[in-house]
């Protein structure tokens, strides 16, 4: 070893107290490793101890922290339903539920096609879920039909165990998980305002019952929608239905899932077939026929 390595060694040994001068002489002579590395082991266990000891004032601090949460979510929100806040949050929580189901998913989707991107974010999770014998089903607008990417999505997913269907209109976007919760968005026509997670046994069961009526009227997305040629079509009826409460040609669009422009064309085709020259005139018409 050259000089300065055995300074440097030498050094080492009497901080940790493994060597020590031999009285009178200046001779490093070795200590025992009992009384050199005790006292070192000794302020080890103390710093050991005192971390423990912060660990446990921590997990007070965190229960104290999900008492008070707990506490305030409860005084927040009604027994049985749950208010979720901004659109991360309710994502987090549909994923967390779509995780946790048992049975089987359903949706209702109304407005515009989804994009490319969040059909390719969709599908790992409907890989997971259909592996697991969850039964899902979709139902959609009739508009997605022209899109492309919905269409090869929905193939896809016939493929892999899942079911679609479309309607010509929806009353809002809902979730349902295993019969059991529903998700509801807190205003159907601003989503970022958040969702309720409900899980009322008659609200719930109501809920699905909608779902299940309407699962039986809407059409395989692989199949074509005719209309009866006796009756109105399922899209007259819905425009008939959104006259009849009122709605705007903004908000019509909106629920069938198509521009102002398509809304004031069905209207025209419609009052053609009603033999109606006014929107009222088509809904006194329409009610005699039966079809509203």
């Amino acid at each position: 070893m050259e000089e300065p390595e055995v300074r440097g060694t030498l050094d080492r040994l009497t901080r940790f107290s493994l060597l020590q001068s031999a009285s009178g002489s200046g001779t490093l002579v070795p200590a025992s490793p009992e009384l050199g590395l005790l006292p070192l082991l000794q302020r080890l266990e103390a710093d050991l101890d005192e971390r423990r000891a912060g660990l446990s004032r921590d997990r007070a601090v965190l229960t104290a922290l999900t008492s008070e949460y707990t506490s305030r979510r409860v005084r927040n929100d009604v027994e049985g339903v749950q208010r979720l806040v901004g659109l991360d949050s309710v994502r987090c929580h549909l994923a967390q539920l779509a995780q946790e189901a048992t049975s089987e998913v359903r949706a209702f989707m109304p407005g515009p096609a989804l994009s490319q991107a969040a059909l390719d974010a969709s599908r790992p999770l409907d890989i997971q879920n259909l592996a697991r014998g969850i039964r899902m089903q979709t139902v959609y607008l009739e508009t997605v039909r022209k899109d492309p990417a919905t269409v090869e999505y929905a193939t896809w997913f016939a493929g892999q165990g899942g079911q679609t269907r479309t309607m010509p209109s929806l009353p809002m976007r809902l979730i349902l998980c295993d019969r059991s919760v529903a998700v509801l968005p807190v205003s159907p026509d601003a989503s970022q305002e958040g969702a309720f997670v409900i899980r009322l046994t008659s609200i719930v069961t109501a809920l699905n019952l909608l779902f299940d009526l309407t699962w039986e009227r809407a059409t395989p997305l692989g199949e074509s929608c005719t209309p009866v040629s006796d009756g109105p079509s399922e899209r007259e009826v819905a425009l008939l239905r959104m006259l009849e409460e009122g709605h705007t040609d903004e908000v019509i669009a909106r629920k069938l899932g198509v521009s102002i422009r398509t809304v004031r064309r069905l209207m025209a085709d419609l009052l053609k077939t009603l033999n109606a020259a006014s929107r009222f005139q088509a809904g006194v018409q329409a009610s005699r026929r039966g079809w509203i």
